[in-house]
C-alpha cells in the first residue's frame, strides 16, 4: 500500500508541475521528461496493481522508496525554480538540474518496471491470482445502516421505559461492554427516537474517551447542547463553563449521553455540572470497564451488552452482506459459517460482511471465510484486530491510504467531510488526472468506507449529504498501527516525546492531538526534508511557526490555534497545497508565491472580528489551483488591477467555494473572476449591507453557482434595519439548489423571487432572514424544493394554496416561538415525510400531529413527526 501511496503521490507532484509550466517558464525538454515520467509512473502503477503487498514484500519497499526519494528530488528542486527570479544565471542551472532528475526518475521507472515484470513471468499462476481486491468502483451513497441495531428489541423497549419514566430523581443509568460490541450503536438508537426527542427538553451528547480533558468535555457538552456557541464559550474560563453548564440545564429535562468513558475521575467531574431539581432528568453512560459503570450508576446495576447468539449475528450479517445483492443461494452457507466464526461481535460481523459483500465468486468468499475461521479462537480484540486487518487488505490499493489517513484526527472526533476530501486532495492521495472532478471521486471513495463499516455518518445536512464521520475507536487503533508500521504517520506525544520531536525518517504525515507548547520542540533536521504534513489537532495555546521550516510541506494545518501575526516563514513553502491558520492581527498575507495553493483558510478569534477586514494581495488572482478560499471579512481587489502592464481579467479557473466575502467586493469584476465557483457566503455587517446596493444583480455572473449563503452573524445586529438585501426578478443564477438567509430582514412578500428558481431544492430561513409576521403564498411556486428550515423567525401565520409545495420532504421549524399552524395543504402533500418541530408552541405541535394522523387516516405511513423540546405558549 504504501509503494501504492507513494506512486499516488509522485504522479500529483509531476502533474502540479505541469499545470505550473506556463508560471515557471519550463522549457520543452522539461514538459516532454515530465510528460515521459508521469506516463512511466502510471504504468508501474498499474503494474504493480497484480502484485499482492504480501507476496512482493521486498518489491513493494524497493518502489515505494524510490518513488519517494524521486519525488524528493522533483520537489525540492521545484522548490528551487520557483524561488530563483525569472532569466537568473541561477535559474538557467535549476533547470538543468531538474532536467537531470527527470531523467534519472525515468530510468529508475524504467529499472522497477523491468523487475516487476521479471518477478511476473517467474510467478505467472500465483501473479493471476495474486490480488483479491474488490474491483469494483466505490459507490455513490452511503450505507443507509449505519446506526441500525440487531438482536436487542426486547432491551431497547427497556431501556426506553427506564429513560422517560420512573423516579423524578436524576438517575444514571450505565452500559457496559468490550469494544465493538455496539455500545454506542445502541446509546444512539434511543438518543434519536422520536419518543426520546418529545419528552425531553434538552439532550446533549460527549464522547469522552481515554484520553480525556475537562475542558472539551464541558465545551462537547454546552455546544451538542445548543446552549452556546463555541467561539462564545472559548472566551470563559473552565469554571466559567462549568456553572453556565449547570445554570442551563437546571430547572429543565435534560437527557445526557456520556459515551465511551474510561475513569471514574471523569465522571465525577462531570456529575457536578449536572442538576438534580426532579424534573426526571437522566444520564445515560457507556463504558468498556464495568467497574466505572457500576460506580456512576450505583445503586443500580448497570445494562451489560451481550454478544449476539446465532441467529441474531446470521441475520445482522444478511443484512449487511445481502440485502440489495443479488447472490446465489449456495453463499448463504458460507455466510452463516463466516457469521458464526466472528462469535458475536457486531463490530466484526458487519465488517466481514462488507468485506464479503464486493466478492462475486464463491471461491472469493471461501478464502476469506478461511482467513475468519482462522481467528476464531483468539481473544475479541485480535480477533477484531484482524478482521480490520483483513477489510483493509481487500480494499482497492487506491482507498488504503485515504483509510489510513484518519488516524491523523483524534480519536473519537467527529470530521468535517469537506475537510476530509480537501486534505485527501492536498496529499494526492487520489489518482485523478487533472483537476476536473476531485471532490466527486474524493465523496465517492468516503462513500465506499462508509459502505464497507469501516467509517460512520455523524450528521447529514437537512438534505441527506453528509457533514461529518467518525470512525470507531478500535478502527482508529487499526489506523495508527498501520501507518506506523509503513513510516507514514507520526503522533506527537507532548507528555512522552520531551523536547525533541524524533520524527522517523522518511515519514510524511505529523498530528499533535494532544496539548502542548509547540514553542517550547525542536524538529531535527531529518523532518525537514521529507515531512509533507503538519496539523494541530488540539487548541495548543503557544506556536512559534517561524521556527518550522519544512521546505516540502505540502498541508500546514494550524486552525486550532490563535497565532497574532501572519508567520512570514510561511511564504517560502512554495509547494503548500492546504494552509489553514486562525490569527489574531487583520494586516497584509505575502500568499503570492504560493502557486501549488488548493486551500487557504484564515480564522479569526471571535472577539477580534468586528476590528477590521482582511486584505488579500492581488497576487491571490494568480493562484491558478486555488479550489477553496475561506477567510474572514475578505476584501479583494479588482483583478484587473493585477499590475498596471497587466490589464486583462484574471480567472480563478479551479475555484469551488468562497466563504465570508463582503458585500463591497461582491461586483461585477470579481464575480466573473470566480465564474467557477459553486458555493458562495456573503457575510457582512449591517452597515455595509447598506452602503453596498445593488450587488445582488452580479450575482447573475456566476452562471456555475449552486449553494448561496448570505449572512449577517448576530454579532453585528444592533440596530437591525430591514431589508438588508434587495432581491429582483433573475438576479439569482438558475442552476442555485441551496439558498441560505440569516439575518437579512427580507420583506416576505419577496419570497416570490425565489420560489421561481427552477432548480432549488433548499431553502434555509435563519436569525430574522425575513421580517414581518405574515407569510403568505399567492401563486405557484418552488418546483423542485424538497427541504425547507425556519428557524428562530418573528413568524405567526403561514398559509399557502394546498399543492403549493409539490415536492417538499421536510420541513424543519425551530424556535419558531410565535408559529401555532402550518399550511394546511402539507395534509394532502404526497412528498411529505418528515414535520421537525425544535421548542415550537403546543398548538404547533399539535396541529403537526394532526396532519400526521390524517396521513395515517389515509393508509399513508410514510410520514413523521419528530418533537424536540417544546415552548409554552
Amino acid at each position: 500500500m504504501a509503494a501504492y501511496v507513494a506512486l499516488t503521490s509522485l504522479m500529483g507532484t509531476i502533474e502540479q508541475l505541469q499545470l505550473l509550466q506556463s508560471n515557471l517558464d519550463l522549457l520543452d525538454t522539461h514538459v516532454e521528461s515530465l510528460n515521459l515520467l508521469y506516463q512511466k509512473v502510471d504504468s508501474l502503477h498499474e503494474l504493480l496493481d497484480h502484485f499482492d503487498d504480501g507476496q512482493t514484500k521486498n518489491l513493494h519497499a524497493k518502489v515505494r522508496h524510490i518513488a519517494n526519494e524521486s519525488e524528493d528530488e522533483v520537489e525540492s528542486q521545484m522548490k528551487v525554480v520557483m524561488d530563483e527570479q525569472h532569466g537568473s544565471l541561477h535559474q538557467k542551472e535549476a533547470f538543468e538540474s531538474l532536467f537531470e532528475i527527470l531523467q534519472r526518475g525515468i530510468e529508475n521507472v524504467d529499472s522497477l518496471k523491468e523487475e516487476l515484470i521479471k518477478h511476473s513471468h517467474n510467478n505467472t499462476s500465483q501473479a493471476g491470482n495474486a490480488s483479491l481486491d474488490d474491483s469494483s468502483s466505490p459507490g455513490l451513497h452511503a450505507s443507509t445502516l449505519e446506526n441500525d441495531m440487531v438482536g436487542y428489541n426486547i432491551e431497547q423497549a427497556n431501556m426506553m421505559s427506564q429513560l422517560t419514566s420512573g423516579s423524578p430523581e436524576l438517575e444514571v443509568i450505565s452500559v457496559t461492554g468490550m469494544g465493538g460490541i455496539g455500545k454506542s450503536t445502541f446509546a444512539k438508537k434511543l438518543f434519536s427516537h422520536p419518543s426520546i426527542l418529545s419528552f425531553f427538553d434538552i439532550r446533549g451528547w460527549i464522547t469522552v474517551s481515554e484520553n480525556y480533558s475537562y475542558r472539551n468535555m464541558l465545551l462537547g457538552l454546552l455546544i451538542d447542547a445548543n446552549i452556546g456557541k463555541e467561539e462564545d464559550l472559548d472566551k470563559k474560563s473552565d469554571s466559567d463553563l462549568a456553572v453556565c453548564l449547570k445554570q442551563s440545564l437546571m430547572g429543565r429535562r435534560y437527557l445526557i449521553v456520556v459515551d465511551d468513558i474510561w475513569s471514574k475521575n471523569a465522571w465525577d467531574e462531570i456529575r457536578l455540572c449536572l442538576p438534580d431539581d426532579g424534573k426526571r432528568s437522566r444520564v445515560l453512560l457507556t463504558t468498556r470497564d464495568i467497574e466505572v459503570a457500576q460506580y456512576a450508576s450505583s445503586p443500580k446495576d448497570p445494562f451489560r451488552m451481550h454478544l449476539l447468539d446465532q441467529e441474531d449475528s446470521w441475520n445482522l450479517f444478511y443484512q449487511k452482506a445481502f440485502v440489495e445483492k443479488d447472490f446465489a443461494i449456495e453463499f448463504e452457507d458460507v455466510g452463516k459459517e463466516v457469521a458464526k466464526n466472528c462469535n458475536g461481535l457486531p463490530l466484526t460481523i458487519a465488517v466481514v460482511a462488507k468485506v464479503l459483500s464486493g466478492k462475486r465468486t464463491l471461491e472469493e468468499w471461501r478464502k476469506v471465510a478461511e482467513s475468519v475461521s482462522s481467528l476464531a479462537d483468539v481473544d475479541a480484540y485480535q480477533q477484531c484486530s484482524g478482521v480490520l486487518a483483513l477489510s483493509y487488505n481487500h480494499l482497492p490499493s487506491y482507498l488504503k491510504g485515504c483509510f489510513l489517513y484518519f488516524g491523523l484526527f483524534p480519536k473519537a472526533s467527529e470530521i468535517s467531510m469537506e475537510k476530509l476530501i480537501r486534505l485527501w486532495i492536498a496529499e494526492e492521495l487520489l489518482k485523478v488526472k487533472g483537476m476536473e472532478g476531485l471532490e466527486e471521486v474524493a465523496a465517492s471513495h468516503l462513500n465506499y468506507l462508509i459502505d464497507k463499516s469501516l467509517v460512520i455518518v455523524s450528521e447529514r445536512s437537512m438534505d441527506g449529504k453528509i457533514m461529518t464521520c467518525i470512525i470507531h475507536d478500535l478502527v482508529h487503533d487499526f489506523c495508527l498501527k498501520e501507518a506506523d508500521s509503513q513510516n507514514l504517520l507520526y503522533i506527537v506525544n507532548t507528555d512522552i516525546d520531551g523536547p525533541l520531536w524524533v520524527i522517523p525518517e522518511g515519514c510524511r504525515w505529523v498530528s499533535q492531538q494532544s496539548w502542548g507548547f509547540l514553542s517550547q520542540r525542536r524538529f531535527p533536521d531529518l523532518a525537514y526534508s521529507k515531512l509533507r504534513s503538519f496539523s494541530v489537532n488540539h487548541k495548543t495555546l503557544i506556536v512559534d511557526v517561524e521556527r518550522c521550516h519544512f521546505k516540502l510541506l505540502r498541508v500546514l494545518d494550524l486552525e486550532k490555534i490563535n497565532i497574532f501575526n501572519f508567520p512570514t516563514a510561511i511564504q517560502d513553502l512554495v509547494l503548500l497545497r492546504y494552509l489553514a491558520l486562525c490569527i489574531s492581527r487583520c494586516g497584509q498575507f505575502p500568499i503570492s508565491k504560493l502557486l501549488n495553493l488548493q486551500t487557504l483558510i484564515v480564522l479569526s478569534p471571535r472577539i477580534f472580528r468586528k476590528k477590521a477586514y482582511r486584505s488579500l494581495p492581488d497576487g491571490i488572482w494568480k493562484l491558478s489551483q486555488l479550489r477553496h478560499l475561506d477567510c474572514w471579512s475578505m476584501y479583494l481587489d479588482s483583478p484587473q488591477t493585477v499590475s498596471e502592464n497587466e490589464v486583462k481579467n484574471l480567472v480563478l479557473e479551479n475555484i469551488q467555494t468562497v466563504s465570508e466575502l463582503i458585500p463591497s467586493c461582491c461586483t461585477k469584476e470579481i464575480f466573473e473572476a470566480i465564474n467557477k465557483v459553486k458555493k458562495l457566503e456573503i457575510a457582512g455587517t449591517t452597515e455595509e449591507f447598506h452602503s453596498e446596493t445593488g450587488w445582488e444583480t452580479n450575482l447573475k455572473y456566476l452562471i456555475e453557482l449552486e449553494a448561496l449563503n448570505v449572512t449577517v452573524p448576530t454579532d453585528f445586529v444592533s440596530d437591525r434595519l430591514p431589508c438588508l438585501i434587495n432581491p429582483s426578478p433573475g438576479s439569482f443564477p438558475p442552476n442555485i439548489k441551496k439558498l441560505t438567509f440569516s439575518g437579512t430582514c427580507i420583506p416576505w412578500n419577496c419570497m416570490n423571487i425565489f420560489s421561481k428558481l427552477p432548480n432549488l431544492e433548499v431553502l434555509e430561513l435563519k436569525d430574522d432572514a425575513f421580517s414581518g409576521d405574515e407569510w403568505e403564498i399567492t401563486e405557484m411556486g418552488f418546483p423542485k424544493l424538497k427541504c425547507l428550515l425556519l428557524e428562530d423567525l418573528y413568524l405567526r401565520y403561514w398559509t399557502a394554496f394546498d399543492d403549493y409545495f409539490q415536492c417538499l420532504e421536510r420541513v424543519c421549524i425551530r424556535e419558531c416561538r410565535l408559529l401555532q399552524e402550518i399550511p394546511e395543504g402539507f395534509a394532502d402533500s404526497v412528498t411529505l415525510q418528515l414535520i421537525e418541530l425544535h421548542k415550537c408552541c403546543h398548538p404547533l405541535v399539535t396541529f403537526a400531529k394532526q396532519i400526521q394522523e390524517n396521513h395515517e387516516e389515509l393508509g399513508n405511513n410514510m410520514l413523521k413527526v419528530y418533537v424536540i423540546g417544546s415552548n409554552e405558549v
